[in-house]
């Protein structure tokens, strides 16, 4: 079983971390960012940002400068440090991790930690998170997953380490981005608070954000060594109750690859991405314009509408497999729709719905007439044939390719301040049958499958404890066989020092 090595970027953010714990007394500020993984905080979060309380929601880790100055110490999730003065130990136990990961972070692997924040005022703070695991699926014994370092500059944060990320409004998938795949090291650079711009060039935009970032793959992949992941992401709010995210990614550089700001640039402007056909491996002319493709890029748009002041909201989200600076138009897409029902004023607590479907099969529901169904397609790379996956899991829908799923979710939260959810879906996984298009397997199915699952969880505080416990099942399996009915358990579980 391999061990963890520290990269450079995480092991600064460590030291800057401990050097600033050391340095302050502990104090009760909230940290830099609302980390993902906690449904309950979630839900308070779009609920203020419906109300016009919070700017944007869609992109996560959030800065908590965008929360209500009363509530910056108070929103917290149950799986993250919330302030300066949290510290403590974790342990997370799984009878069997279940095949789709959420929005809702669940046990990955049997283990144990410590973890605690760090702030100095409003210009610095972190996370520290340290875990031993048993039997990790991506082999990783150690892991330093959730810490990271920040500083602000003006109304920018500098940062540092393992974060993380969701974007898009889907509760079940992010079609670009999720954490599904454990968090890479990275440095990036976003904006503090998403209020709006005083100059008025820029005044129609409403409440904005910019995030950036770039991450390290890891050291041995089976394509190229040392890959590095990009990622941007853009949101805004024209009119109240309306948010726009616009999203790219790529894999660069790596073993045998140019890497320098000339390659940045061309990444950015979407010239590395020019399309050739990888099926024709005889001819030369198209094996050498292969050679020379130095990025492996999507992009993602997607849209929240809150309708007036009813408790119904719609979402999309479309990610292009194919495009660049020839053609911008997004094609081969992917999909995902959704609908939410939500209210502050329901049973004496505050209760939401979701109706969500996802398709991950490249053109199977496209608005393009030029786009075809096509399996095999999603996720997988010409050049970069690891794929768009990270230790073998996708970095964006947890299905991988060629994936259908329909969810119906709820979740409530009592007076109590205990968090329920509920999600019943119905999934059908590598609807292709196609095991291996390129180096690596598919990360779920390696034959077509259908499956009802169902999963209830809920998360609180008892004494001192943090808890979320939670039970599945899975009903189905592949098409030609018998199905079979498969349960499951977690328990993650935090207590103070």
């Amino acid at each position: 079983m391999r061990t963890f090595r520290p990269t450079l970027v995480v092991t600064l953010a460590l030291t800057a971390a401990l050097t600033a714990g050391y340095r302050q007394q502990a104090s009760a500020q909230a940290l830099p960012f609302l980390a993902p993984g906690d449904g309950g905080l979630r839900h308070e979060v779009q609920l203020g940002a419906d109300n016009g309380e919070i700017p944007l929601s869609t992109t996560w880790p959030i800065p908590t400068f965008d929360l209500p100055a009363d509530q910056r110490d108070a929103l917290r999730g149950y799986n993250q440090p919330g302030s300066g003065s949290d510290a403590g130990w974790f342990m997370t136990s799984t009878t069997n991790p279940g095949k789709l990961r959420t929005f809702t972070d669940s046990a990955r692997a049997n283990g144990a930690g410590v973890q605690a924040g760090w702030a100095a005022g409003d210009y610095a703070g972190g996370a520290i998170r340290i875990s031993y695991n048993t039997n990790p699926a991506d082999g990783m014994t150690y892991q330093l997953d959730g810490t990271y370092a920040a500083w602000r500059m003006g109304n920018w944060w500098i940062t540092a380490g393992k974060q993380d990320r969701w974007w898009g409004p889907g509760w079940d998938s992010s079609l670009i981005l999720s954490s599904n795949a454990p968090p890479m090291p990275g440095i990036g650079i976003e904006r503090a608070s998403s209020k709006e711009q005083s100059w008025k060039g820029f005044r129609w935009l409403g409440p904005w954000h910019l995030v950036t970032f770039i991450d390290h793959m890891e050291n041995h992949r089976p394509d190229f060594n040392n890959t590095l992941f990009w990622g941007a992401r853009f949101t805004f709010a024209p009119v109240h109750g309306v948010e726009i995210g616009l999203s790219r990614t790529a894999e660069f550089c790596g073993q045998g690859h140019k890497c320098g700001l000339s390659t940045l640039f061309d990444v950015f402007t979407a010239r590395s991405n020019r399309q050739v056909n990888p099926q024709v491996d005889d001819d030369p002319t198209q094996m050498a314009l292969l050679a020379k493709k130095q990025s492996a890029q999507v992009i993602a748009t997607d849209i929240r509408w809150h309708i007036g002041a009813s408790p119904i909201s719609v979402y999309w989200q479309q990610l292009g497999e194919v495009f660049d600076d020839h053609n911008l138009r997004p094609r081969q897409t992917l999909q995902l729709l959704g609908m939410e029902f939500a209210s502050r004023h329901i049973l004496d607590g505050r209760l939401r719905t979701f109706i969500e479907m996802s398709d991950t099969a490249c053109g199977d529901l496209s608005f393009s007439k030029t786009d075809n169904p096509s399996y095999g397609c999603a996720y997988e790379k010409d050049t970069w044939q690891a794929g768009y996956r990270y230790h073998e899991l996708s970095i964006g829908d947890s299905m991988d390719r060629d994936g259908l799923r329909f969810t119906v979710g709820g979740m409530y939260t009592d007076t109590a301040a205990r968090h329920w959810e509920l999600r019943v879906r119905r999934f059908e996984l590598n609807r292709g049958s196609i095991a291996q298009v390129r180096l690596l397997p598919h990360s779920v199915a390696l034959v077509a499958e259908r499956l009802s699952n169902a999963e209830f969880n809920v998360s609180g505080d008892y004494k001192d404890f943090r808890y979320a416990v939670g039970i599945g099942a899975d009903y189905g399996g592949p098409t030609d066989t018998t199905a079979k009915l498969t349960g499951r358990a977690f328990l993650n579980l935090s207590h103070p020092w």
